[in-house]
């Protein structure tokens, strides 16, 4: 097994200004300024690298590569002292995070609960490996509107969700109602039927940049707030004739009438 190297912040910096954008990692700047040749599939030990970089607006992890503030590969941790683990990602071309098992994840958030077991603040969690800093202040630093990408602004929001508002973790709640419209939106898009862990997390995904501080707390049962907030709403929406009382345990079916709904 080859050691791993590690280099300091004035060399990391150095290497980001030589490399392209979403394509190069620091090994392929390395081979680049060292005229190597031939593949690098084999080369570097960790999680698989894309060359292909597919950004995608609605990702604030995406907003935050094209930006230059994140590098593809670059590598974060969560830190958990009590426990005396450390738990690492790396960023794909693609705005996800690849933990050390290979599984891929669509947020922070995901990311966590996946090593963690519940639920958890991922953009509080991971922190930058190269400065300790983490997500949330990346992000909040980040997304003023003199920083925003003109990539972003170009292509507009989706018909389907509103538009995004500036992001810094305030307190209260999201109102139970707000989660209406995102449902219904990723329901109609996957045909009027979903499995309920799926549409909970492509919600989250969609939702992300507008959740509180209390959205984040966890209940009785284990379940954090905004989720048991989105459950509500879906009872709601049985009782407004949009949801099927469905007889499939675990799966969101739309009526003729929630078919049909605005979004």
């Amino acid at each position: 097994m080859a050691p791993t190297i590690r280099v300091d912040d004035e060399v990391y910096a150095l290497l980001q200004s030589k490399a392209q954008a979403f394509v190069d990692t620091p090994n392929t700047v390395l081979r680049r300024l060292l005229s190597l040749t031939g593949s690098v599939a084999d080369s570097v030990e960790g999680p698989a690298r894309r060359t292909d970089v597919k950004p995608a607006s609605s990702n604030k992890l995406a907003r935050l590569l094209a930006d230059g503030i994140l590098v593809v590969d670059e590598r974060l941790v969560w830190d958990r002292r009590n426990q005396g683990k450390q738990h690492e990602a790396w960023l794909t071309n693609d705005g996800r995070l690849r933990l050390r098992d290979g599984s891929l994840h669509d947020t922070p958030s995901s990311a966590a609960r996946h090593v963690a077991g519940y639920e958890v603040n991922g953009w509080k969690a991971w922190q930058r490996q190269r400065d300790g800093k983490p997500l949330s202040d990346i992000w909040a630093e980040h997304d003023q509107p003199d920083t925003a990408t003109t990539g972003t602004e170009t292509n507009g929001p989706s018909l389907k969700v509103p538009p995004q508002r500036p992001v810094g973790r305030m307190r209260g709640q999201t109102p139970q109602t707000a989660f209406r419209t995102y449902i219904l939106a990723i329901l109609q898009e996957a045909g009027g039927r979903q499995e309920a862990d799926k549409l909970l997390a492509e919600l989250e995904r969609r939702m992300e940049h507008t959740f509180l501080e209390g959205d984040y707390r966890i209940l009785g049962r284990r379940e954090v707030r905004w989720r048991n907030a989105a459950r509500w709403e879906r009872n709601d929406m049985v009782n407004d004739g949009l949801i099927k009382r469905s007889e499939s345990r675990g799966v969101w079916e739309l009526t003729s009438k929630g078919m049909n709904a605005p979004t």
